[in-house]
């Protein structure tokens, strides 16, 4: 017998395979150590998701409270300062263009012209607060001379953006004017004749921009104030911020100027709450403010609600399965009503 033929067996032995019960017990460790790597995973997964989207409404609040201050800081000024009378021209200014103070409050049952309630994109949610801000609005023009008789006002530059229809605002030192743009002959010419439009604010019932307004001026045409030169005319700005709907089914904080479609703002803002600072009172609602004018501070609060991606409706959701809310405040002060 050759050496090769040679069998022992102890080599049997040596060469004996993996036990059934060992392939098992290998197989649970196995499937142990992929369990615990699996719920770090999801475990880090949502840890970051939450992170993730705290940080979303963090950003949509700064955002929101950022913009509105904007408005909110204004409201009741123009380019000549704060608190001179104002004197108000158009036939039908409505609450769109009256003046008001600068500043109006709604309760969530008082509806808005700018806002009406509905339930398309864009409508403001039926049960939800809103402010209405009214200021003139940035970039105005100078006056090289105005003529009150020919119901002219001459400017410093062609490229001032203005129509006939345009709501206007000019003022000077002692007071300002609201009136509908009318045709004034020449580029640098602004008109401010009376008539009827057909606009939203049925054009100018007097030419004369006197404060007070002549209640005889329609049946007696006055000539009225005279501006002064290197006084500013600028568009008048009026904006109301509500909480509406949006096209993904959902709310947001939408903005909307006279004349102009509503703007979505940030996603997932589910209500507001607005309350007003009088001089000897605490903050208070809408209905309890009895001089708007009076107002000198505004608290914003914004209760946000998170949702995943700015186009999915989908929501993250906290540890009690309902999506995660905050709610966050801000206050604004007025630009010259500090208290």
């Amino acid at each position: 017998m050759t050496h090769s033929a040679y069998y022992s067996p102890n080599q049997r032995r040596y060469q004996r395979g993996v036990s059934l019960i060992e392939l098992m017990v290998g197989m649970v460790l196995g499937l142990i150590v992929v369990g615990a790597a699996g719920s770090i995973f999801l475990s880090n997964k949502q840890t970051y998701n939450a992170t993730e989207t705290l940080g979303r409404i963090q950003e949509n609040g700064r955002i929101a409270f950022e913009l509105m201050a904007r408005d909110i800081r204004e409201a009741g000024s123009t380019a000549c300062g704060n608190n001179i009378p104002i004197a108000n021209v158009l036939n039908t200014p409505g609450d769109t263009f009256n003046w008001g103070d600068g500043l109006r409050g709604y309760e969530g049952n008082m509806a808005a012209a700018l806002a009406p309630f509905g339930t398309g994109a864009g409508q403001r949610v039926n049960g939800t607060q809103a402010i209405e801000l009214r200021s003139s609005a940035s970039g105005g023009v100078t006056v090289t001379k105005h003529v009150p008789s020919s119901a002219v006002v001459h400017v410093n530059t062609a490229n001032h953006g203005f129509e006939p229809g345009d709501v206007l605002i000019i003022c000077d030192y002692s007071q300002a004017t609201i009136f509908e743009m009318t045709p004034g002959g020449a580029v640098l010419h602004i008109g401010h004749n009376t008539g009827n439009s057909g606009e939203p604010s049925g054009g100018n019932s007097c030419k004369a921009l006197s404060f007070p307004v002549d209640p005889d001026c329609k049946d007696k045409p006055k000539d009225g104030k005279q501006y002064d030169d290197n006084a500013v005319v600028a568009k008048l700005h009026a904006a109301i911020w509500y909480i509406g709907n949006n096209s993904r089914g959902g709310r947001s904080l939408y903005r909307r100027v006279a004349g102009r479609d509503a703007e979505e703002i940030t996603e997932g803002v589910q209500n507001m709450t607005l309350t007003y600072l009088e001089p000897g009172n605490d903050y208070r609602t809408a209905s309890s403010i009895s001089l708007w004018s009076d107002v000198a501070a505004v608290r914003v609060g914004l209760n946000l609600q998170a949702v995943e991606g700015a186009l999915r409706s989908r929501e993250i959701t906290g540890v009690d399965g309902d999506a995660l809310n905050r709610q966050l405040a801000h206050v604004v002060t007025l630009r010259g009503r500090n208290p």
